[in-house]
């Protein structure tokens, strides 16, 4: 069976338009945006959702599928790898960048980058809606979101 994944496949730049909870309180109050040491190191997604653009019934968690996606993170580099049953892995590397509500994702040869609504605290990053290609299984690559909640290893 062919890989039903194409990680982390720019397709377009999307624009931040989530704020992530800033915890309770005060209306001046927001969180502050990771930096290469809160990040670094490796972290495991506890779930991969990618959501079709076209058809948001059609949604597939590569992690619930026994799949496993981690992020290494060091200084301003990124590694992601996506391990599925029976597959060979599929590894990508470039750079990050992040306010304390977006993490950008710039792959290395690629004009592009990816934009995520993120929430980040301690041991749990949550990196929600940018656009990637996806095989829903359908022999094509289409367009779709890419929700992760990642844990830190």
């Amino acid at each position: 069976m062919r890989a039903v994944f194409a990680a982390l496949v720019v397709v377009a730049t999307v624009a931040a338009g989530c704020g992530g909870d800033s915890g309770s309180g005060g209306s001046g109050s927001s969180p502050s945006a990771p930096t290469p040491q809160t990040l670094e190191g490796t972290w495991r997604a506890t779930k991969a959702e990618f959501v079709s653009v076209a058809n948001s019934s059609r949604r597939l968690d590569v992690v619930a599928q026994g799949g496993t996606v981690t992020i290494a993170f060091s200084g301003n580099a990124y590694t992601f790898t996506l391990t599925q049953p029976g597959q060979a892995p599929i590894v990508q590397a470039g750079t990050w960048s992040a306010s304390s509500e977006v993490m950008t994702l710039v792959r290395a040869g690629s004009s592009g980058n990816q934009q995520f609504d993120m929430t980040f605290g301690g041991n749990n990053l949550t990196l929600n809606g940018a656009n990637a290609l996806f095989d829903f299984n359908t022999g094509a690559f289409e367009e779709a979101k890419l929700y992760m909640t990642l844990v830190r290893q």
